[in-house]
C-alpha cells in the first residue's frame, strides 16, 4: 500500500512539472510573437516616400495620358494603412479610360525603409474595332418580333469603325455607315485633352440620315408605322424616302480632376419630310403640320463618376445633370427646354452577388411639344422592364430601376497569338509598312 502511494505522488509531480513546462513553453512563444509584431510593426513606416514612378507595357499609349489618372507621383507619400485600398482606385482610374485590357498597380520597396517605386503594368487592347450593325427598332427584340412580326424592312444593318487612342494620345475617330431602315453616315472625332494640363477637349461631329418606313404615331401606348392603320393605308410610302435628316456640332469637355466632368455642345439640327402626307395623317409630328425643322441645339452636363470600374460596376456611385434647349431664337421652329437628373449607386453583397439601383428624372417644357421630341419610357435605357413593345410618351417621367446580379464566371483569355497584322506601303517611298496589334 505505501509503495502504490509513492507512485502515485510521482506521478502526478511529473504531470505537474510537464504542464509547467508546457505552460512556459506557451508562455515564450507568445512573448517570441509578441515581440516579432512589436518588430515587424516598427518596421512598417506611417508613410511611403515614392522615388519614381514606372510605367510599362504601353506600346503606343504616351505615358503622359496614363500618369493624368495617376494621384500619387514622385515625392508624394502614400500611408502605409491605407495602402491596399489606394493602389486599388489609382488601379480602376487608369482602367476606365478604357485603353486597356488589364491593369496592375503596385508598390516596391527600395533599399530604405520609407522610399519605395510605383509601379504600373498595362495591357493595351484592341484599339481598331470593326463592328457590324444589326439594329431593331425600339433596341427591342421582343417589339420586333411581336409588334412587327420580323419584318426585316424594318432593321438597320451596316459596320462601325472605331479607330481608339489615335497618335497614342486617347482620341477617338468613329465611323458608321448604315442602311435598312434608316439609312445613316455618322463620323465623329474626339480628342480628350488640348491643353497641356489635360483639362480640355473637344469633340466634333456630323451625319446625314434618311428614313423609310416612319413611326409617325404613338396609339395605344405603341408605335405605328405606316402600314394599315386607322388612318388609311399608307403602305405605298414604305419603300419611299419620307425623312431626311442632317446635323453638325461639337463640344468641349472640362475635367478638372479625377471624377467630374463638365460637358458643353452647340449644334445645328435640319429635319425635312420629303412629303406632306406625314404632316397631314399627324399635324403634331413637327407641330402645327409642318414638315420642316432647323434649330440650334444647346447641351450642357455634369457627370460625377465614383464607380469602381465604368464598364460593369460593383462598387460606388455616379451623378449626372442634363440641360438641354432646343432652339434659342424666335426664328427657329423648335423652342424646347429639358432637366434630366439621374443617380445610381452599387453596392457588393458578397463575392458574387451584387446590387444597383438607378433613378431618372426628366423635366421638360412647353406643354405643347412636337411628336419626335415628345418621348419618355420605352427606348434606350428609359424603359420598365416587361414593358419592351410599348412606348410611353410625355412631357416628365421618373423611372426607379433595380438589378440584383450574380457572378457565373471570371476569366481572362489572352487572344495574343491570334491576332493578325496589315501591310501597307510608303506612298513616297513604295516601302512596305507592318500595322500589327500589340495588345498582350
Amino acid at each position: 500500500m505505501l509503495i502504490c502511494n509513492c507512485i502515485t505522488h510521482q506521478i502526478v509531480g511529473l504531470k505537474f512539472v510537464l504542464i509547467s513546462l508546457l505552460f512556459f513553453h506557451v508562455f515564450a512563444q507568445a512573448q517570441n510573437s509578441s515581440i516579432a509584431n512589436d518588430s515587424l510593426t516598427k518596421s512598417i513606416p506611417k508613410y511611403y516616400f515614392i522615388e519614381k514612378v514606372v510605367i510599362e507595357g504601353n506600346k503606343r499609349t504616351k505615358e503622359k495620358i496614363i500618369r493624368r489618372e495617376l494621384k500619387y507621383k514622385e515625392n508624394d507619400s502614400i500611408p502605409s494603412l491605407k495602402l491596399d485600398s489606394i493602389l486599388l482606385w489609382e488601379r480602376n482610374k487608369i482602367f476606365n479610360t478604357n485603353l486597356f485590357v488589364t491593369v496592375d498597380v503596385k508598390l516596391i520597396r527600395n533599399d530604405s525603409n520609407q522610399n519605395a517605386t510605383l509601379h504600373v503594368h498595362v495591357r493595351e487592347q484592341w484599339y481598331t474595332v470593326p463592328q457590324l450593325v444589326f439594329d431593331v427598332p425600339n433596341q427591342s427584340i421582343t417589339y420586333f418580333i411581336n409588334e412587327l412580326k420580323g419584318d426585316l424592312s424594318k432593321v438597320n444593318f451596316g459596320a462601325k469603325l472605331f479607330q481608339r487612342n489615335c497618335f497614342g494620345r486617347n482620341q477617338t475617330l468613329r465611323l458608321t455607315v448604315q442602311a435598312g431602315f434608316t439609312r445613316n453616315i455618322d463620323v465623329s472625332y474626339e480628342i480628350p485633352y488640348i491643353n497641356k494640363k489635360q483639362t480640355l477637349g473637344i469633340i466634333m461631329y456630323t451625319s446625314v440620315s434618311n428614313s423609310r418606313d416612319l413611326q409617325f404615331a404613338t396609339i395605344e401606348n405603341k408605335w405605328k408605322s405606316l402600314d394599315l392603320t386607322p388612318y388609311g393605308d399608307f403602305r405605298y410610302l414604305k419603300n419611299r424616302i419620307n425623312r431626311e435628316s442632317f446635323r453638325v456640332g461639337a463640344g468641349i469637355n472640362y475635367r478638372p480632376g479625377f471624377f467630374t466632368n463638365h460637358f458643353f455642345e452647340m449644334a445645328y439640327y435640319h429635319n425635312t419630310l420629303t412629303n406632306d402626307t406625314i404632316a397631314k395623317i399627324n399635324p403634331e409630328f413637327f407641330l402645327n403640320g409642318q414638315t420642316k425643322q432647323r434649330y440650334f441645339y444647346l447641351h450642357y452636363a455634369i457627370n460625377d463618376d465614383h464607380r469602381d470600374v465604368r464598364q460593369f460596376a460593383l462598387k460606388g456611385y455616379v451623378s449626372r445633370v442634363d440641360i438641354e434647349q432646343l432652339g434659342i431664337t424666335p426664328f427657329e421652329t423648335q423652342n424646347i427646354t429639358r432637366l434630366t437628373a439621374t443617380h445610381a449607386r452599387y453596392y457588393p453583397l458578397t463575392k458574387r452577388f451584387s446590387y444597383a439601383g438607378r433613378v431618372k428624372m426628366k423635366v421638360s417644357f412647353p406643354d405643347l411639344q412636337p411628336f419626335v421630341d415628345f418621348r419618355a419610357l420605352g427606348g434606350g435605357q428609359d424603359l420598365v422592364r416587361g414593358y419592351d413593345i410599348y412606348q410611353i410618351d410625355g412631357q416628365h417621367y421618373f423611372l426607379w430601376r433595380n438589378s440584383l446580379r450574380f457572378k457565373v464566371f471570371s476569366k481572362l483569355f489572352n487572344l495574343g497569338k491570334y491576332l493578325f497584322q496589315f501591310v501597307f506601303r510608303c506612298g513616297l517611298c513604295g516601302k512596305p509598312i507592318r500595322y500589327k496589334h500589340n495588345v498582350f
